[in-house]
C-alpha cells in the first residue's frame, strides 16, 4: 500500500519506521502532518483535514492558538526555563490557578510533571507514601500512562506486560459498561449498583489483608471506549474510599480542561477527589502536567522525590496559563457542552439510519460511536470501524478507533471547532459508513493499521 503514496510522504514514513520504535505508538493512516490551525490539519502534500482527534485530546483551545503562541513568543526572549531548585513566576502563577480551579475546599498543592504519564505516577506514589498501605485498585481497560507504575495499573496493557513491572499489589475491577452490562440489566443505575457491589467486595477483601492506599479512576473511560459511568456509581466510589481511608485519584488527563462540558469531568458527579491529575490539554499544546490535591498527600514524600529538571517548564507554564485564560474568556467549557449536545443529536440521527451504529455516548465533546455487527447482539465490529476511519481519512477527516474491542470511534475535536466543521465532519463520517456498507472499502486497509485494541 505504501507504493501508492506520494513520494515525500512515503520517504518520511520509511524514515520513521527506520529510526523510531514501533513500541512508541499505534499507527492508523499514512498522514504526515506539516501544519495545523484550530480544528484543521494539513499534510506534507497540502491536503486539508478536519481534526476529530485533537492529537489525543491535547488541543482543547485549538492548534497553534494565536493567544497562546504570542505569549510564548513574548516570553522566550526572557528565559525558556529554570529548574525548580530556584523559583520562577510562571510555575507559581499556574499552580495558584490550578489550586483555585480544582474541586474541594480543602488545602491543596501542586506537583508538576511533563506528561500525563509522570503525573499519574506521582499521584500514585504520593498516595502510597501517604497511606502506608500497599494496595492499589484500578480498572480493566483503563489507561494511566506509560511509566512502570502507570503500566502496572493500566488495564489496557496485557497481563504479560504488566507482570514485567513487578508491582504485586495492584487489583483490577471492571469499569461500569451500561451498554454491554455484564449483569444483564438495561437500567444504567441498576447496572451501576451491581458494579459498585463488585468494587465493595474487593475493597473489603483487601482491607482485611494489608489494605488499599489508592483507587485510581477515569471519570469517563476514554481509551476503554468512551464509557460514562452512572452517577450513583461514582458517588458510591467516593463513599467507599472515604469509609476505608483510600486516596481517590481522579485521572483527568483526557477528560479535563473543559473537554466534557465541565472544567473537570468529575464535577458531573458532584464528587471531590483527593488528587486530580492533569496533562494533555493543560499545556495548550506544550508539555506540562500536574497533580493537584490535598496538601498533606502531595507533601507526604520528602523533597526531591518528584524532581525533574524540566518539570514546570516555564514556557509550558506560560502556555497553560494563557490556554486557561483563553478558555475562560471565550466560554469554551459551555461551548463544549452545547456543541457536544449538537454533535450527539447529529450522531443519534446517524444511528437511527444505520444498524451498524450500536450506541452513541459521551459527555460534551468527548463522544464515542460504538460500531456493531447488529444491534440485537451488540457484537463489536472492529473491522468495519477501521474501514470507516480509513475512508473518513480519505475524505478529509481525522477520527480514530479505541475501546477494548477496538470498535469505538472516538470524537474529540478542539473545543474551538467551528460549527460548520463539526457538521461536515459528521457528514464525512456518514459518507464513510455508507461506503463501507456498500463494500467500497477493501479489507487490505485493515492490514495497514496497528490500531488500538486490548482484546
Amino acid at each position: 500500500m505504501d507504493g501508492g503514496l506520494p513520494l515525500r510522504t512515503r520517504e518520511l514514513i520509511e524514515k520513521y519506521r527506520t529510526y523510531i520504535s514501533s513500541s512508541q505508538a499505534f499507527k492508523y493512516f499514512p498522514l504526515v502532518v506539516q501544519r495545523a490551525k484550530n480544528a484543521k490539519v494539513w499534510d506534507v502534500e497540502g491536503r486539508e483535514y478536519i481534526d476529530f482527534l485533537s492529537s489525543a485530546a491535547s488541543y482543547n483551545v485549538g492548534h497553534t492558538n494565536d493567544y497562546v503562541v504570542n505569549a510564548i513568543k513574548e516570553h522566550v526572549d526572557k528565559f525558556t526555563h529554570y529548574c525548580l531548585y530556584l523559583y520562577h513566576e510562571p510555575a507559581i502563577t499556574l499552580a495558584e490557578l490550578l489550586v483555585k480551579m480544582a474541586p474541594g475546599s480543602f488545602r491543596k498543592k501542586v506537583i508538576y510533571g511533563l506528561s500525563g504519564s509522570d503525573a499519574c505516577d506521582s499521584a500514585l506514589k504520593s498516595a502510597l507514601i501517604y497511606a502506608r498501605k500497599p494496595g492499589i485498585i484500578s480498572y480493566t481497560y483503563s489507561y494511566h500512562g506509560t511509566t512502570a507504575l502507570g503500566v502496572a495499573v493500566g488495564g489496557s496493557f496485557s497481563s504479560e506486560v504488566r507482570s514485567c513491572m513487578q508491582f504485586k499489589n495492584v487489583y483490577f475491577v471492571d469499569y461500569p459498561d451500561t451498554y454491554r452490562c455484564k449483569y444483564g440489566v438495561d437500567d444504567p443505575d441498576l447496572c451501576g449498583e451491581h458494579y459498585l457491589s463488585e468494587l465493595e467486595s474487593t475493597v473489603r477483601r483487601l482491607d482485611a489483608r494489608a489494605g488499599v492506599a489508592a483507587l485510581i479512576i477515569e471519570p469517563v473511560q476514554g481509551d476503554g471506549g468512551v464509557l460514562v459511568p452512572p452517577r450513583n456509581y461514582v458517588k458510591g466510589v467516593r463513599k467507599l474510599t472515604e469509609e476505608y481511608g483510600i486516596v481517590l485519584i481522579d485521572d483527568e488527563v483526557q477528560t479535563g480542561m473543559g473537554r466534557t462540558g465541565r472544567m473537570f469531568a468529575i464535577e458531573h458527579f458532584d464528587v471531590e477527589p483527593d488528587l486530580l491529575v492533569l496533562g494533555k490539554a493543560l499545556g495548550a499544546g506544550m508539555p506540562v502536567s500536574a497533580v493537584v490535591g490535598r496538601a498533606e498527600i502531595v507533601e507526604a514524600a520528602p523533597p526531591q522525590t518528584f524532581f525533574a529538571a524540566l518539570a514546570a517548564h516555564a514556557l509550558s507554564c506560560v502556555a497553560a496559563i494563557k490556554g486557561i485564560e483563553y478558555m475562560l474568556s471565550n466560554n469554551l467549557v459551555e461551548r463544549a457542552r452545547s456543541l457536544g449536545d449538537y454533535a450527539m443529536k447529529m450522531l443519534n440521527e446517524l444511528k437511527d439510519k444505520h444498524e451498524i451504529v450500536g450506541d452513541v455516548r459521551g459527555l460534551g465533546l468527548m463522544l464515542g460511536v460504538d460500531v456493531v455487527k447488529d444491534r440485537k447482539s451488540k457484537t463489536p465490529d472492529r473491522i468495519s470501524a477501521l474501514k470507516i476511519i480509513w475512508r473518513s481519512w480519505e475524505k478529509g477527516l481525522i477520527v480514530m478507533t479505541y475501546g477494548k474491542y477496538g470498535n469505538v470511534l472516538r470524537i474529540a475535536p478542539p473545543l474551538t471547532i467551528p460549527r460548520e466543521d463539526l457538521e461536515r465532519g459528521v457528514e464525512i463520517l456518514e459518507e464513510a459508513i455508507k461506503d463501507v456498507l456498500a463494500g467500497k472499502v477493501p479489507d487490505t486497509v485493515v492490514e495497514y493499521m496497528t490500531a488500538w485494541r486490548t482484546e
